[in-house]
């Protein structure tokens, strides 16, 4: 595992929870597509020196950067429409679906214990999700179809950067033109006189960790993906999930979180099997350098 970016991934998903839900939800923002126009207004800022770099969007890119523009949406809405520990539990059902989109569309194989391992999060996460005292039909229907488009983002995108048809930078800069494309349409109706926060100190800092944590967390995805697995890559954001059921236990962040022992317990099953993961996979590399050196 290409440990850099597997960590600047984890931390960068762990922090953007906590920052989009205190805009959304604490704060009560009015407009996911304002947030995505200015999360990708600042990546093409932060790209654009790059430029001379980044290649002619192939199909394989156009397909990922569709993806990954309605995987932001999504993860954006179920954000804002959880509460923390229990989209954090959710979120694990991307994992399972990420092996299998893996495995049919760039045949890999994953080893026996390695599956144990993501079916031992699944099932936390199910534990967690069963005495759910916030349960919201609409919050549980998007952040399932988050699940399942972080799946094709993530396969998509480790299949571009796999053919050669795309540098990180590639797939960073037309994700974002296109996401600017995509809200700007949509915020044809929005008034931004609606809402009534813009001059709190504390939304407008928020805010910007926002904005920057979006680039973080896209450039960190697309690094791992690129020096590991999209299965991987689903696997780092979940490792987040002890501190987070902590915090979350304080009402810290987030006061909508209502304690359960069901969920803390599940969450706290479900990050073991995340650790599972990480043993299993360094024991196939090193099984793998063993083979490498016998040969």
């Amino acid at each position: 595992m290409h440990w850099p970016s597997v960590l600047l991934y984890t931390c960068s998903s762990f922090m953007i929870i906590i920052f989009n839900k205190i805009v959304l939800t604490a704060f009560s923002f009015t407009s996911v597509p304002f947030i995505m126009l200015m999360q990708s207004l600042f990546s093409v800022f932060v790209l654009f020196p790059h430029w001379p770099y980044v290649q002619s969007p192939s199909e394989d890119v156009i397909v990922a950067a569709l993806f990954n523009v309605c995987n932001i949406f999504f993860g954006l809405s179920s954000a804002a429409a959880l509460n923390v520990a229990m989209f954090t539990a959710l979120r694990r059902v991307s994992i399972l679906m990420t092996m299998v989109v893996q495995q049919y569309l760039l045949s890999s194989v994953v080893r026996r214990d390695v599956t144990c391992s993501v079916v031992v999060m699944i099932f936390g996460s199910m534990v967690a999700a069963a005495n759910d005292m916030t349960f919201s039909p609409g919050g549980y229907a998007c952040v399932m179809t988050h699940n399942f488009l972080t799946a094709a983002a993530q396969v998509q995108a480790k299949k571009a950067l796999s053919s050669g048809s795309a540098t990180k930078s590639t797939l960073l800069f037309w994700t974002s033109i296109l996401t600017i494309f995509a809200s700007s349409l949509s915020l044809t109706q929005w008034n931004p006189a609606s809402f009534k926060a813009w001059d709190q100190t504390a939304f407008q800092l928020a805010f910007l960790f926002s904005v920057i944590l979006g680039f973080a967390i896209n450039y960190g995805a697309t690094w791992t993906l690129e020096r590991n697995d999209a299965l991987t890559l689903a696997v780092a954001g979940s490792t987040k999930s002890a501190i987070m059921g902590i915090l979350t236990l304080t009402g810290l962040f987030d006061t909508t979180h209502v304690f359960s022992m069901w969920n803390f317990v599940g969450l706290q099953i479900s990050t073991f099997g995340s650790f599972l993961y990480v043993y299993f996979k360094h024991q196939s590399v090193r099984t793998l350098e063993k083979s490498i050196v016998v040969v």
